[in-house]
């Protein structure tokens, strides 16, 4: 039976009550002082005076959206649509097609806003948006213009479009290029090529580069703009190839480069290792993998490329540091490490690029006696090597005879290179703060700590310390797994970690069998606590052997600059840490639905509303993208209507920001009398704490799957590959 206006409005009013009186229940002391308690999307449940504010726009053309980057300070995100956000004037030739753009979601002082990253269908036919930098400002394409056949790489900055180099070697119909990372400015930007397969004739490699052909990896660099093609990177060259180039009067640069490895040159260690930091925060610094493939060098190698002019080695075994032989404890003679070499595996390294950690069963210091896995870390100053260290070798004497530190991996670096979190087998150091020993032959995890006598880490003779922090579970690997897409952070310091296991590592977790745990860790307290708990012991404190919490991932298969904004789950000062759980923390979450929430001062806060039922194919609804560094925006997707302009039960992107909010829109008086029938209207909003958007209408797009246009209808003419989709799998050939 249809209901009549105001029997509607009665409807809605009640229906308020009730589920604001549900989602209030338990609310934060003291939410009646938050200067934004007035403003559209507040709700008392909310900690930190936070308020909902819907990000992406009301219409969206009837698709989903993807999105994954978030700007520096909370202000931008990205997001990548086949609905047209803006105007209708980006159609294919012929009206039908929907095209994938990519659009930055700004926040102003009324609302959000959609802005173009990319260019209209009339400019280019063909564009991709490589990687933004950490405040947006700055963005790097791959795109061809139309009429053209041949694609270029652009720079956009803030004063406008400035074309960097073409996308392919010469008489190349299509690009060549994959963007593997960049500078924080993007001036620097660092692509990969494969060569072609044997017995094709296409040809991916400019003049002069010698890499062996069946698709071997070869790593370019552009600096600078309005070049005529890039440079190799893992070059024997000790000045740069354009120089050298000019000198031999070369037609090309490349004919001027000379290859340490004609086998293949990888930007950090991946597809083996992964590349987080591998190109420093000014792209002066560049730390490169050169494959071995029966040749020259006999094993795959780290290499560091400094300024585009010098080339450091690495992992090879050393014959000085600072001018001294190596006699010293310091590092072994060069001839008795000769013979038998080992590779190594890029690990990480300092955002500025003067600490680099890599593992390698090559024994490089008198210390390390075995051939087991060991984790080792080097500083550069200027084009020189100054310091060798094994990380592995324990704070407490030498590791377990017959056992090594048999390092499994790394977890995290920090990004001023002070801590590097790592997982080993072996005994490197004592108790820890609970007085649990570390266990011959299990994933122990350890932090290294670098210090100077006078505080900081920046010194001559800075030591580092190892402590232990717990024994994790086998079920833990991807911790420590060797390509960087692990559940685990640091904050930029490398004070606080924050990470998932599924082992018993607090006491509060009872001896319980867990589906998986978020912890955070104190390396100046040795404190080791366990986030991801009850709202004061609500629900069994939160144990359970069925829910897994989760923090997001931050993947560096490719070395994106804003990498380290995007799925952040820990605010800088370690304060705050956002994670996702089924598991029912708070009384206002349902239990079995996947629910956001927030770690701060021992409790436990709901972020998410704790109600939405929505699962689509890669999952529920509800996911955390992450939050900013002060903690102050936390991000995440929801199907439900958390503020009034969401009039639909497709899948939004919301921000639950301190005092956040937005000045509720005007609401015309309730209309009474046959004069205002109308025709069936829908029921009127209206605008409260804990209050859906449209209750008591029928949802827009119900029992329509938020995915389901996308299958229907696929892109024309531009080949654009959506960058979640990068972070996912790598960059892949489009």
């Amino acid at each position: 039976m249809r209901r009549k206006p105001f029997a509607n409005l009665v409807f809605v009013v009640l229906l308020s009550l009730l589920i604001g009186s549900m989602l209030g229940a338990g609310s934060a002391d003291g939410s009646s002082g938050c200067p934004n308690r007035a403003l559209t999307g507040f709700q008392a449940f909310l900690p930190d005076c936070r308020a909902y504010e819907m990000v992406t726009p009301p219409y969206k053309e009837g698709f989903p959206f993807l999105t994954d980057e978030v700007s520096e300070d909370g202000s931008q995100v990205l997001v990548e649509s086949f609905g047209n956000l803006l105007t209708p004037e980006d159609k294919t030739p012929d009206g039908t097609g929907p095209l994938l753009h990519a659009y930055r979601l700004v926040r102003t002082d009324v609302g959000w806003k959609s802005m173009p990253v990319d260019a209209p269908f009339s400019t280019f036919a063909d564009i991709e948006v490589e990687s933004l930098s950490p405040d947006f400002g700055t963005s790097t394409w791959s795109a061809s213009a139309q009429g053209e056949s041949s694609a270029d790489i652009y720079l956009d900055l803030p004063s406008g479009l400035v074309r960097v180099g073409p996308a392919g070697p010469p008489g190349a119909l299509e690009s060549s290029l994959r963007f593997a990372g960049g500078s924080e400015d993007l001036r620097h930007a660092l692509f990969f090529v494969h060569s072609p397969k044997v017995g094709l004739e296409e040809e991916h490699l400019w003049p002069g580069d010698t890499t062996h052909p069946d698709r071997r990896p070869s790593l370019y660099e552009y600096a600078g703009t309005g070049l005529s093609e890039p440079s190799l990177v893992g070059v024997k060259n000790q000045t740069s190839v354009s120089e050298t180039a000019k000198l031999e009067s070369k037609t090309y640069i490349n004919q001027a480069a000379e290859l340490i490895s004609n086998c293949g040159t990888v930007l950090g260690s991946y597809p083996e290792g992964d590349t987080y930091n591998a190109i420093g925060a000014d792209g002066k610094t560049v730390f490169f993998t050169s494959e071995e493939c029966g040749g020259t060098p006999p094993v795959n190698e780290l290499y560091a490329r400094i300024g585009g002019e010098k080339t450091v080695a690495i992992s090879e075994p050393p014959m000085s540091i600072q001018g001294r032989d190596c006699t010293t404890e310091e590092c072994m003679m060069a001839e008795n490490v000769s013979s038998n070499r080992k590779a190594a595996v890029f690990a990480g390294a300092s955002l500025d690029g003067s600490r680099v950690f890599f593992s390698t069963n090559q024994p490089l210091v008198n210390a390390d006696t075995d051939n087991g896995p060991d984790l080792y870390e080097e500083d550069i100053s200027g084009h020189t090597v100054t310091r060798l260290v094994q990380v592995s070798r324990g704070g407490v004497g030498d590791p377990t005879p017959g056992v090594g530190a048999n390092v499994l991996g790394v977890a995290r670096v920090s990004e001023d290179g002070s801590h590097v979190y790592f997982v080993a087998r072996g005994v490197l150091a004592g108790a820890n703060g609970r007085g649990k020993f570390p266990m011959v032959g299990e994933p122990n995890l350890y932090v290294s700590v670098r210090e100077c006598a006078g505080g900081g880490s920046v010194c001559g003779n800075p030591v580092e310390h190892t402590s232990f922090i717990g024994t994790l579970s086998g079920a833990d690997a991807a911790d420590w797994n060797p390509i960087n897409r692990r559940p685990a952070q640091a904050t930029p310091d490398g004070r606080f970690l924050v990470f998932q296991s599924a082992a018993d590592l607090t006491p509060d977790e009872e001896g319980e069998p867990e589906a998986g745990q978020v912890f955070e860790y104190d390396a100046d307290t040795g404190i080791l606590t366990r986030v991801s708990r009850g709202q004061n012991g609500y629900n069994s404190d939160g144990n359970s052997s069925v829910y897994p919490a989760t923090i997001p991932v931050q993947v560096y298969e490719v070395d994106l600059p804003d990498t380290r904004f995007t799925h952040l789950a820990v605010s800088a000062d370690g304060s705050r840490v956002f994670f996702t759980s089924s598991n029912s923390l708070t009384p206002q979450a349902l239990a079995g639905v996947a629910s956001v929430y927030e770690y701060h001062d021992e409790q436990v806060s709901l972020i998410s509303d704790g109600h939405d039922v929505v699962v689509l194919s890669e999952g529920s609804a509800t996911r955390l993208i992450g939050t900013d560094e002060s903690g102050r925006n936390v991000f995440f997707t929801s199907a439900d209507r958390l503020v009034p302009q969401d009039r639909d039960t497709w899948l939004d992107l919301y921000d639950a920001r301190m005092e956040g909010g937005f000045t509720p829109p005007a609401i015309s008086a309730p209309c009474f009398g046959d004069p205002c029938q109308g025709s069936g209207s829908a029921a009127p909003l209206l605008v409260g704490p804990g209050v859906p958007a449209g209750a008591g209408e029928a949802p827009v797009g119900a029992g329509t799957h938020p995915k389901a246009k996308v299958v229907k209808k696929k892109a024309r003419k531009r080949k654009h590959t959506g960058r979640a989709h990068k972070r996912a799998r790598g960059r892949g050939k489009r």
